[in-house]
């Protein structure tokens, strides 16, 4: 062929493909509006099968080129049902609002199902509530948005976690995880299926869905492990399509913590002045070189003020990066994400690093089989400062330099063996520090099985590493060994612990004209290993060495130690589903526990349930009624068991001891273990009953959630303190874990959501949760109380009451001078039968023999609030959009350290604005300062315990979409930015509470902090 029919013969295939082109292409044209007929902006339009695009713009219309005949258009957007639509030109599509999302899939106990054939009671949030407050874990963000999940945090320091409760505590056990974490009364947390993860390491935006268990229905297919709820938490998945990148980051500070102003200057004089007129020491400023040190005097004329907190505390920086990548094809989808997150407390050197990397992968074998495999790794790098580092500065008196005149720290500002200044640790890099590693592995892989239609078999295969590292030195002029020690003291700490869990699932769902039947039937095996090592020593020759030398300790102060702890469970469930018309559903359930930590004969249970629910909206009768768009009924009923105790509970140790010698000859002996063992313990047993309604208004407008629950757990599961003829180990009495005693929760629990306006420009919306219970402990031994000898303010068990409450005097006020012949006649027991007189703490006389002593102390308030409630308010204003989320806890006592702190001898200090008795001012809060025995005094103890009620602005977000015309020029899908502040104010019910957050539920150490942020979502 020559040059000239080659040219001719390209020609005409260019001519023929750009024909064809024209032929069969078109442009697809078209507005989308809403059932008002307003225009809908940002819908995402979609040529079906491929990535070519587009968004509505403000006047709701779309363009697309290129749009091959016969195509179809996928239209989407949040909150309305998903439209397709043949291509055309001068489309107009109307989509219909999808608010009661019936169809929404919900994860339940190994499987999912539709949210309209649930008959349990579960509360499920999605990834844009997740991520609504940026936090360190995702739980901490869920305050307030799941009714009947109590969730705190523990502290404002750096990566502080939270504790959590669902429907109250039930359970006495004090038993707690390897690292010390309180495990009694905490909920099972499932994570993409498998058990034994931990939350906090997961990146908030790497999650799907969160999925809340609640009634025994629901949680018992998890038998004993279910016992206090389920949180099912399900990470993202890579999906079919081109690779989609995303980035989430945010920047921000902390500080301006809520934390009172204490005395200072003339304020913290006067309540020494007050302390000694009242004994008759002092009449006037004359007096005043004569109630101070020589040195604090000193200080008081140089005028040497210092706000000792005011010197601790710092604003420190929070930032948080993510970035994820997920794609895939018709056989393999992956998602991969890495992170770096790293908050600074509110001390100095108080600093959390945290890094992630997740990657979900999943592959199609074959139209009936597939693989996958979620992996994470996170590891943290933690320094800490000493806890009673701001306990000291508030309290300490507020005079002296904190600096010399060289600028090093001025470790006693008022003289050796007065106060340590709190800056102690900072004065070199080698004084103190406390270092902590932690490295967590998950890997979980499941092979998926589909060999006919309903019918799927999954094995799951997961295991999760946890390496753990303490690291800790304190020289002899830090804060916690200094004047009282004279030496350094050095630790490490190490341990390792792997958690397995296998399960094999069968599920299988089955339709027949009306009749829709579902099974499940399941083995789970869990096998938990735990070693660990420590080893401390005192008196090192060098700071420098920090914890890296141990050796370097005197040899005379060496202790090491070493532990293993092994612990496996066993079990089998099944479970049946009937639906009929999807209006009558039935579930069926049980589930066989076996567990190595109880005695020989009880180790194997059974925990069945029951649920029933009807949707009566979908009753002849009911379609008539067209405000009412969802009714359903459901009663559910459940046993769930609680195995809580320590691994080796059932069991007696002895301990080897190697502090003892004869005629200069060291010897080791032994004793036995704190916990005597006891071959009858078995089961702590819960039932409970469950009636809930799911409601729906004015075309799913208005949605509802109510539910009424109770459940009564016995056997308890109690560690009983022993008789002290009984003899002890290492000064403790013994104690012995039994079955005795019950407890009783029952409550409401309530979620509303509202579309309470929505047109082309401006859109609000409205979610309340709310939820109260009450809890009682039900019974004891011999049908008594548990007053504890040692700490019987906190540690008593008494019936009738929650499970933690304060056993103390109850406060009445303050005597007035008007009472003063009404205060004589009641004697201090404490004070050699000494009356009360004007300015004592009038305390109640419960027996009535006016005689105040221990007789007189009884329940005054529990750390379990009456309510607990949420209100979460989202505005959209065209590409603007405002949150502002309020929670509140109401109707608890809090053990109030800064009203402990009162000082009536005027030496250390107090907040400024405590009003204390005077003859010149009757106050009714705090009684008079005087120089006597006063922390002896009777009733003192009850200054600090206190209503600890408030509600708090927890979050207050603006954010801006950019317009997709603009971040589209830069190749990117979308972009937002955004503002926003967290913990901005809580407000307390108790007069007695000011400046403080009281969510801190007391302490005065580590306070939490408000939080400012800038945040960036780009997607491209």
């Amino acid at each position: 062929m020559n040059l000239k029919n080659l040219a001719r013969k390209a020609f005409s295939t260019v001519l023929l493909s750009m024909l064809c082109a024209v032929a069969f292409a078109q442009t697809a044209t078209g507005v989308v509006k809403d059932k008002a007929g307003e225009p809908m902006i940002g819908v995402n339009v979609l040529v079906k099968g491929t990535t070519n695009g587009t968004i509505t713009d403000f006047d709701g219309k779309f363009t697309i080129n290129d749009v091959a005949k016969g195509a179809t258009l996928e239209i989407s957007y949040i909150g309305y049902l998903t439209q397709d639509v043949k291509a055309g030109q001068n489309l107009v599509i109307v989509l219909e609002e999808d608010n009661q999302t019936l169809d929404e899939v919900i994860v339940v106990g190994y499987g999912t199902m539709k949210k309209r054939d649930l008959t349990g009671s579960i509360t499920s949030v999605k990834a844009a509530d997740i991520v609504r407050s940026p936090a360190a874990n995702a739980m901490e963000a869920l305050q307030g948005q799941v009714p009947g999940m109590d969730i705190v945090r523990t502290s404002g320091k750096a990566g502080a976690g939270v504790t959590i409760n669902i429907r109250g505590q039930r359970s006495l056990s004090d038993v707690k995880d390897e690292f010390g974490n309180e495990i009694a009364n905490a909920p099972l947390f499932i994570i993409d299926g498998m058990q034994g993860g931990n939350f906090s390491d997961i990146a908030p935006s790497d999650i799907e869905s969160i999925e809340v268990l609640k009634d025994a229905s629901s949680t018992a297919i998890y038998g004993s492990q279910g016992a206090n709820g389920v949180v099912i938490i399900t990470t993202k998945k890579g999906k079919q399509g081109k690779v989609k990148l995303s980035y989430n980051g945010y920047l921000g500070v902390n500080g301006w913590a809520q934390y009172p102003e204490m005395n200072m200057g003339e304020d913290y004089m006067n309540v020494r002045r007050e302390s000694y007129r009242t004994q008759g020491q002092w009449a006037s400023t004359a007096d005043d070189s004569k109630i101070f040190t020589l040195p604090e005097w000193e200080a008081v004329q140089n005028g040497d003020w210092t706000n000792w907190a005011d010197e601790v505390l710092q604003t420190g920086l929070v930032q948080s990066h993510q970035v994820t990548a997920s794609g895939g094809n018709e056989k393999t989808t992956a998602l991969l994400s890495a992170g770096f997150y790293q908050e600074q407390g509110s001390l100095k050197n108080d600093k959390m690093d945290k890094y992630n990397v997740r990657l979900n992968v999943e592959h199609t074998l074959n139209n009936w089989a597939k693989i996958g495999a979620n992996t994470q790794i996170t590891h943290y790098a933690q320094n800490e400062r000493a806890d009673n580092v701001l306990w000291r500065a508030a309290t300490n008196v507020p005079l002296g330099k904190p600096y010399d005149e060289s600028g090093n720290v001025n470790l006693w500002p008022l003289g050796e063996g007065a106060n340590v200044n709190p800056l102690a640790d900072e004065a070199t890099d080698y004084t103190a520090k406390h270092h902590l590693l932690k490295t967590h592995i998950i890997a979980n892989g499941y092979l998926e099985i589909r060999p006919i239609e309903g019918l799927s078999l999954r094995s799951s295969l997961g295991t999760n590493l946890n390496f753990y590292r303490r690291q800790d030195f304190a020289g002899a002029s830090s804060i916690d060994r200094a004047g009282a020690y004279a030496t350094s003291a050095s630790s490490v700490e190490s341990s390792e612990r792997s958690f397995v869990n296998w399960d094999n699932v069968i599920n299988y769902t089955k339709s027949i004209n009306d009749h829709t039947f579902g099974g499940t039937a399941l083995t789970s095996y869990t096998q938990s290993k735990y070693t660990g090592v420590s080893a401390s020593g005192e008196g090192q020759l060098l700071d420098s060495y920090l914890y890296h030398n141990l050796g370097a300790n005197s040899k005379d102060s060496y202790a090491i130690g070493s532990n293993y702890i092994q612990h496996t469970t066993f079990s089998y469930a099944l479970r049946f589903n009937y639906s009929y018309k999807g209006k009558y559903m039935l579930t069926v359930s049980n589930r066989w526990d076996g567990d190595s930590r109880l005695a020989s004969g009880n180790k194997w249970a059974s925990f069945p349930s029951v649920a029933v629910a009807w949707r009566a909206s979908d009753e002849n009768f009911m379609k008539n009624i067209d405000w009412v768009s969802n009714l359903k009924v459901r009663l559910s009923w459940g046993k769930t068991g609680n195995s809580g105790i320590s691994p080796y509970g059932t069991q007696s140790g002895v301990t080897p001891y190697t502090n003892a010698a004869f005629q200069d000859y060291g010897y080791t002996y032994y004793n036995f273990n704190q916990y005597i063992g006891n071959k009858e313990v078995g089961w702590e047993i819960s039932k409970t009953l469950d009636l809930g309604f799911d409601l729906g208004f004015l075309d799913g407008r208005i949605n509802a959630t109510i539910d009424l629950y109770k459940t009564n757990t016995t056997d308890l599961l109690l560690p009983r303190g022993l008789p002290s003829s009984m003899g002890g180990s290492n000064s403790n009495s013994f104690l012995m874990y039994q079955n005795i005693g019950a407890t009783m929760n029952k409550g409401i629990e309530m979620s509303i959501n509202t579309v309470n306006i929505t047109n082309k420009d401006f859109e609000w919306k409205s979610t309340l949760s709310f939820s109260a219970n009450h809890e009682e402990i039900t019974d004891l031994i011999d049908g008594t109380d548990i007053v504890s000898g040692s700490n019987p303010e906190t540690e008593s068990l008494l019936i009738g009451r929650p499970l933690n409450s304060f056993y103390e005097y109850t406060r009445l006020g303050i005597w007035q001078e008007s009472e003063r012949e009404e205060a004589a006649k009641y004697k201090k027991s404490s004070a050699n039968g000494a009356s009360f007189q004007p300015g004592d703490i009038k305390l109640k006389d419960l027996d009535g023999n006016f005689i105040i002593d221990s007789n007189d102390r009884g329940y005054i308030g529990s750390t379990s609030p009456d309510w607990i409630g949420g209100f979460n308010n989202t505005f959209r204003y065209k590409n603007f959009d405002l949150n502002v989320y309020l929670i509140a806890r109401w109707g608890q006592f809090i053990q109030y350290e800064f009203a402990g702190a009162y000082d009536p001898y005027g030496k250390k200090n107090f907040p400024a604005y405590f009003d204390y008795w005077t003859p010149e001012n009757p106050s009714n809060d705090f009684p008079r300062p005087a120089q006597t025995d006063f922390f002896n005094y009777i009733g003192y103890q009850s200054l600090q315990y206190i209503d600890g009620s408030y509600w708090k602005l927890k979050t207050l977000s603006l954010g801006y979409t950019l317009p997709k015309k603009l971040v589209n020029k830069f190749g990117a899908s979308n972009l937002r930015v955004y503002l926003t502040a967290n913990n901005l104010l809580s407000v307390s019910g108790n007069h007695l509470i000011k400046q403080y957050d009281a969510e801190r539920g007391g302490s005065a150490k580590n306070p939490l902090q408000r939080q400012f942020i800038f945040g960036v979502n780009l997607d491209f």
